[in-house]
């Protein structure tokens, strides 16, 4: 829609007709900003879709804390919302054609079109000046190799299981409406979302190995989360009936890089996932779509621009998917002091961040604070500057997000530096994750002196063994933990 109110042609390819099922009915402040603007706020009222005034989150020991929007916006139900947005692009002129586009036409390194094949069966070749790729999961030019691979990201190895339900007791007075998040322990959680007068999504959200612990199977995970993640969950959902089929999403956390290119580019989704616990994933893809209708309508109305144009949207997005990444990761390392920080010097700044304020320039000073936390680990202190500690920080900043690693540790040894994990379990999902991050450290910092990782479930097999060996960071059992400290002022105790 916005790049058709500018008279640019625009042609809308979808697979499946609307409306049908999506995920994700909690729009952020920035989301409901971003309704107003393109002129729908009074249609959402017509739909009757439940005004949201905030977040409110539970603890496990029954502990709450509220942070409003302070900006109107709406929970949805996303079959209705997208065919609402679907036909107001349509109202403003864009073209809408059901078919599945099989290729990418490519004129050397640039990307030049499409081919599709119609619902009716035909054979298609569609030329034009941009591709805009917002298949979502789906990441279709990852999948055609013209974007980079999809790599498992923070928070992978998680498993989303979602319905809705009728007879959940609802909230009552100014968090009327709210979407409620449900905390356990850690990547433990559950969402309770209402989306219509007598209608609630809720989700439950696990690592895959408390998914296999509680039966394997999204209905026995599913009863589990419901009876047992959290007191006032099953209590709200004492007389809960179920009136959607189930659905699950594994492994959802994912980024793909590079996601520009020559008469192409990813919005939202199509190029990263994160952690959905504080609803930011629609309302980050309508902020990169407003990024990206500027792109475009810059790069066609200047092509030698192009490059620049795209280096910058690229730049923009991953700006503000990090600092949602770095939020969430604080929620998941410091749950309690989270708490302090709504409550704080730095609320204001946090109802922005939580409303999907994360594109602005400079980094606001809640996301400083968040930031020196995160990377803050003495052990990094005492690895000598240079490439060693930017390999270290990485691997310290991404642990928490491969359960079943119990330590990692990092090896000097003259001109390369050697990685060592143990691990707590032979699982091949794990296994699959941490070789998509050597794939990564190998494409940053190169192959010649990197020794990539030793994988053992062996403590003895996997201990460091020169002088300068730094344990990265350690979550085993004291009494596993003790071991001789290396020697030389570099040493760490393994």
């Amino acid at each position: 829609m916005l790049l058709a109110q500018r008279g640019l042609s625009v042609l809308v390819v979808e697979k499946d007709p609307f409306p049908r099922y999506h995920v994700g009915e909690s729009l952020t402040g920035t989301g409901g900003d971003f309704i107003a603007r393109v002129g729908l706020a009074d249609q959402m009222a017509a739909f009757d879709f439940p005004a949201k005034p905030g977040v409110k989150v539970v603890g496990r020991e029954g502990a709450k804390y509220f942070v409003p929007v302070l900006r109107p916006t709406w929970q949805v139900r996303r079959a209705e919302f997208d065919n609402l947005l679907l036909e107001h692009a349509m109202a403003k002129g864009a073209e809408h054609v059901l078919g599945t586009v099989t290729d990418v036409i490519l004129d050397g390194e640039r990307v030049v079109g499409l081919t599709l094949s119609t619902a009716a069966g035909d054979e298609q070749s569609l030329r034009c000046s941009m591709v805009i790729d917002a298949s979502g999961q789906g990441v279709f030019m990852s999948r055609k190799e013209i974007a980079g691979p999809r790599r498992v990201a923070a928070f992978s190895r998680q498993i989303a299981l979602y319905s809705q339900f009728k007879g959940v007791e609802p909230d009552v007075g100014e968090q009327f409406n709210s979407t409620v998040i449900f905390y356990r322990d850690t990547y433990h959680w559950a969402w309770l979302i209402p989306i219509s007068s007598d209608t609630v999504s809720i989700g439950i959200v696990l690592p895959t190995t408390s998914y296999k612990l509680r039966g394997g199977t999204a209905k026995a995970a599913m009863a589990w989360g419901l009876g047992h993640l959290n007191a006032e969950l099953t209590e709200r959902t004492r007389e809960a009936e179920q009136v959607e089929d189930m659905h699950v999403s594994r492994n959802y956390s994912y980024r793909v890089d590079p996601f520009v290119g020559p008469g192409w580019l990813c919005v939202g989704d199509s190029h990263c996932f994160t952690d959905p616990i504080f609803s930011f994933g629609a309302s980050l893809a309508m902020t990169e779509a407003e990024a990206a209708a500027d792109t475009v309508a810059a790069a066609i109305a200047d092509p030698s621009a192009e490059p620049e144009l795209l280096a910058s949207y690229a730049h923009y997005c991953n700006t503000g998917q990090g600092r949602a990444s770095e939020l969430i990761r604080y929620f998941w390392k410091f749950p309690a002091f989270f708490k302090f920080l709504t409550q704080g010097q730095y609320r204001d700044d946090l109802i922005r961040l939580l409303a999907g304020d994360c594109f602005t320039p400079e980094p606001l000073p809640a996301t400083l604070e968040m930031r020196a936390n995160l990377d803050d680990s003495p052990v990094l202190q005492r690895i000598p500057a240079g490439r060693a500690r930017d390999i270290a920080a990485r691997i310290y900043r991404r642990f928490d997000f491969f359960q079943g690693v119990d330590a990692a540790f990092l090896e000097l040894c003259e001109d390369a530096v050697m990685i060592s994990f143990i691990l707590s379990e032979d699982d091949i999902d794990l296994y699959d994750s941490l070789r998509d991050f050597e794939e990564q450290l190998v494409a940053d910092f190169g192959r010649d002196d990197l020794a990539i990782f030793s994988f053992t479930p062996d403590i003895i097999d996997a201990m460091p063994s020169v002088a300068n060996a730094f344990p990265i960071v350690d979550r085993r059992p004291a009494a596993q933990r003790a071991m001789p400290q290396a020697e030389g002022d570099g040493g760490g105790m393994l």
